[in-house]
């Protein structure tokens, strides 16, 4: 039996019967009623009860895919694999591409679609027949094969975006709203962030890694200082959201820190708003009052994309690279036709 979802723990685990353990498996299903389980190609999914060790261990949806094959969609909890592994033997399919490792991860449907682009063309294959292209055509082919690979690489590799602003700014709070979930400690106290708080979701179908830091302003004890300077050292390489209160609006640390930031991020629209300066930038308004936003994270996710100058995110058209190795291969392709056009 092999896990076809994602390893470890979900709400879902997708498991294909081998051929030579298909009776074995059907005879520890019965349905509800307790008749045996039949199926057939191009018959619906039937439910059915997983009984082992003479005991009901799962509720599961069993279905005849277009080939024959069976596959079981058990719960994906820790108790029922490892009694499917106990009985059946249970491996996991390995991700040998960086294609398949992207189908296995994929946090975004925009991900999932772009591995399933990439799955039904072969890399190697590909790079092969552009190497037996005329010289004429070689050269425009591999930048065409860059240039798709760049955005591949950029819906595989997070990219860091750290939030900065003065304390109390409500960074914090909104971090939590772009992740839906209480990550980070919120409140009123200036400084209640000390240490730096990373998480990865997407935002537009992108991968970003965002970073809640703490704020700029006084620092009244050697530890806070130290968190300042922490926070600090996550911007090497980072974008950068810079969040200002809306109700009290830019201050001169704000105008220090425009200068270095992708986006500006006004917060507390709910409470009355300060005279914002006509210079100052305003890209995105958010209030703690409108929860977890999804139409919050789709706007800010097609800020930062404009910001990089990405398309949207889904499929790139063509072969492409996933990987730092496989962009490697297609850098060395490039020199060759360089080198190849010199030499002419």
């Amino acid at each position: 039996m092999r896990l076809l979802s994602p390893p470890g723990l979900a709400g879902i685990a997708i498991l294909r019967v081998e051929a030579s353990e298909r009776d074995v498996v059907l005879a520890a299903l019965q349905t509800a009623a307790g008749a045996s389980v039949r199926v057939e190609m191009g018959s619906p999914a039937v439910r059915a009860e997983l009984r082992l060790d003479e005991r009901v261990v799962d509720d599961v949806l069993v279905v005849c895919r277009a080939d024959g094959e069976l596959e079981l969609h058990a719960h994906g909890s820790a108790a029922v694999l490892d009694q499917l592994d106990k009985h059946f033997g249970v491996s996991v399919a390995t991700a040998d591409t960086p294609a398949a490792r992207l189908a296995q991860q994929a946090l975004s449907v925009e991900q999932f679609h772009l591995a399933a682009e990439q799955l039904r063309l072969d890399f190697a294959a590909s790079v092969a027949a552009i190497e037996a292209m005329p010289t004429s055509g070689r050269e425009a082919a591999v930048a065409s094969a860059l240039a798709r690979s760049r955005v591949a690489l950029a819906m595989v590799a997070p990219q860091r975006v750290v939030l900065v602003g003065r304390q109390n700014a409500g960074k914090s709070s909104l971090f939590n709203q772009l992740l839906f979930r209480e990550r980070a400690l919120t409140g009123s106290t200036p400084g209640l962030t000390r240490d730096a708080i990373a998480e990865v979701t997407t935002l537009g179908g992108y991968p970003y890694e965002l970073v809640d830091t703490a704020g700029e302003g006084q620092a009244l004890a050697a530890i806070d200082r130290a968190a300042i300077e922490r926070g600090r050292s996550w911007r090497r390489g980072a974008m950068l959201a810079l969040v200002v209160d809306g109700s009290v609006g830019p201050a001169a640390v704000d105008q220090q820190l425009l200068a270095t930031s992708a986006v500006v991020i006004a917060t507390k629209s709910d409470l009355a708003q300060a005279a914002w300066p006509p210079d100052f930038p305003r890209d995105v308004q958010v209030s703690v009052q409108d929860g977890g936003s999804e139409s919050l994270r789709l706007n800010l996710g097609q800020m930062l994309q404009a910001r990089r100058g990405l398309p949207p995110a889904g499929v790139v058209g063509g072969f492409a690279a996933l990987d730092s190795d496989q962009y490697q291969q297609l850098i060395d392709l490039e020199a060759d036709c360089h080198d190849t056009h010199s030499s002419a």
